[in-house]
C-alpha cells in the first residue's frame, strides 16, 4: 500500500550493478510511497535520468560500463540542481575514499554499504523535505 497518491508520488532513480541492492532500495522506498526507477549502470542510469526526470537519484560507485563518479559528473552537467546520493561498500583512489570524492564532485549525500534501511530514509526524505 502506498502512502502517496501517484499523481504526488516523487520519483526515485536508483543505479546499482547489485539486483539485491536494486530489490532491498525498490521495496524500501516503494512503501514509503516513492516511484521507483532502476538501472544497472551509469549508461541506462543517465537515458532513465533524461526520460523520466527523477526528483532524486542514488547511485553506487563502483559499477560497469559507466561507473558511479563519471554519472555524478554528467548529471551534475545536465542538470546542476539534480538531487543525488553516492553509496559503496568502500574503496579510495590516491588518499580519498570513492565516497569524498562523491562528495567533491557533486553528490548531497553519501552512504556506506551495506545500507542501513533508516539511514537511507533519513538521507531520501531530508533531500525530498518530505
Amino acid at each position: 500500500m502506498y502512502k502517496a497518491n501517484a499523481i504526488f508520488m516523487k520519483k526515485i532513480l536508483i543505479i546499482d550493478d547489485d539486483e539485491l541492492i536494486l530489490m532491498t532500495c525498490r521495496n524500501l522506498l516503494a512503501k514509503e510511497g516513492f516511484q521507483v526507477f532502476e538501472a544497472a549502470n551509469g549508461n541506462l542510469g543517465i537515458e532513465l535520468y533524461k526520460n523520466e526526470k527523477p526528483d532524486l537519484v542514488i547511485t553506487d560507485i563502483l559499477m560497469p560500463d559507466k561507473e558511479g563518479l563519471e554519472t555524478i559528473s554528467e548529471l551534475r552537467a545536465i542538470n546542476p540542481a539534480c538531487k543525488i546520493i553516492a553509496m559503496s561498500s568502500g574503496g579510495s583512489t590516491q588518499n580519498m575514499s570513492f565516497l569524498q570524492l562523491a562528495k567533491q564532485l557533486g553528490a548531497d549525500r553519501a552512504l556506506q554499504k551495506p545500507i542501513k534501511p533508516a539511514e537511507m530514509l533519513q538521507a531520501v526524505k531530508g533531500l525530498m523535505n518530505t
